[in-house]
């Protein structure tokens, strides 16, 4: 019995030799650890990872529209879907359609996820833009969607990164 028992021993330091020496190689061959290394020179950085909750997204409402009170109605149906407004008022650029959706590198997923919030609405990535998240309200504007109808149109997306940036996680 002392032999058998040795021999159990020894395949199990063996085997815990060799998940060691294969953790180790794994640890040092991943691909992932150098996530912002593969950028182009010049590309600027975006990170399409992780989707922040409405909660940690700002947003500027802006009302581009002859409408009076506009911003202050999508503005209290974005609040009422968790998004954190932090200015809301007019502006003297206009859009034809429901709503621009103006945002920076800073802020990519959050402008990527307030886009969802708005039938037909156009995304506007400006890599020199530097301010919070600004949605530009047009004349087609009806309504904010309702969260699940958001969370539909953000799944169904094809999300490809702008011309001149780099995705990184």
């Amino acid at each position: 019995m002392r032999i058998a028992r040795i021999r159990a021993l020894i395949v199990l330091c063996v085997l815990a030799l060799a998940a060691g020496a294969i953790t180790l190689w794994a640890i040092r061959n991943d691909s992932q650890l150098a996530g912002g290394s593969e950028c182009e020179p010049g590309a600027v950085e975006i990170r399409t990872s992780p989707i922040p909750p409405p909660e940690e997204i700002e947003l500027v409402v802006l009302n581009g529209t002859d409408r009076p009170g506009l911003a202050d109605q999508a503005a209290s149906q974005l609040a009422d879907r968790g998004f954190e407004v932090t200015e809301v008022g007019d502006t003297d650029e206009t859009w034809d359609g429901s709503a621009l959706i103006k945002y920076g590198p800073e802020h990519y997923a959050a402008g990527l996820h307030a886009h969802a919030y708005f039938y037909q609405g156009h995304d506007d990535f400006d890599p020199e833009w530097e301010g919070p998240v600004t949605v530009i309200l047009g004349d087609d504007f009806k309504e904010v969607r309702t969260t699940s109808d958001a969370r539909q149109s953000f799944a169904q997306g094809n999300i490809t990164p702008p011309d001149g940036t780099c995705p990184v996680e």
